[in-house]
């Protein structure tokens, strides 16, 4: 799930750069001012970017990894809901009850 998160800041600040492109384009700026603009938009949202991802990670990976988690350990083999030292119990009594 971390994989998805690795390139929000990349993609944030292409987006915003093209953004400021265009519109430098549509006003007409020159060009050392274009430039400049667009080199501060760039810095400006990769760090945007970069706390976005620290947010997502932060929050929502930790949320994701935790369920899945409880879920695995809720769940034996038979997809019986068990919690903690329950299930060694459950599973004498099924082998018990297969003899």
């Amino acid at each position: 799930m971390i994989e998805r998160t690795k390139f929000i800041p990349a993609i944030v600040a292409l987006l915003f750069t093209f953004v400021a492109s265009i519109v430098t384009i549509i006003n007409r700026y020159e060009a050392t001012q274009a430039l400049i603009i667009i080199l501060s938009v760039l810095v400006g949202s990769y760090v945007v970017g970069l706390i976005l991802r620290w947010i997502a990670t932060t929050y929502l990976v930790v949320e994701v990894e935790n369920l899945k988690e409880e879920s695995e350990s809720e769940t034996d083999e038979n997809g019986e809901k068990v919690e903690g030292d329950e299930n060694e119990e459950v599973t004498a009594k099924q082998s018990a009850e297969d003899v």
